[in-house]
């Protein structure tokens, strides 16, 4: 019988504050890794900015 260890999986919570274009580029780069689990809806800052919350899973090998 032969088994495998399952991969270890990090969780990792993402403030992000920048422009709309900022958050969308890593937003993207997030997703495509495979790594996005959730992404909220961007609240605004005082100075303009907007924020967002990402939760990533980092698998390690």
């Amino acid at each position: 019988m032969s088994t495998t260890a399952a991969t270890a999986t990090r969780v990792l919570d993402l403030v992000l504050i920048g422009t709309g274009e900022d958050i969308a580029a890593l937003t993207a780069i997030a997703r495509h890794a495979g790594a996005l689990v959730f992404r909220s809806a961007p609240a605004a800052t005082d100075d303009g900015r907007q924020r967002v919350f990402l939760r990533l899973h980092l698998h390690h090998r």
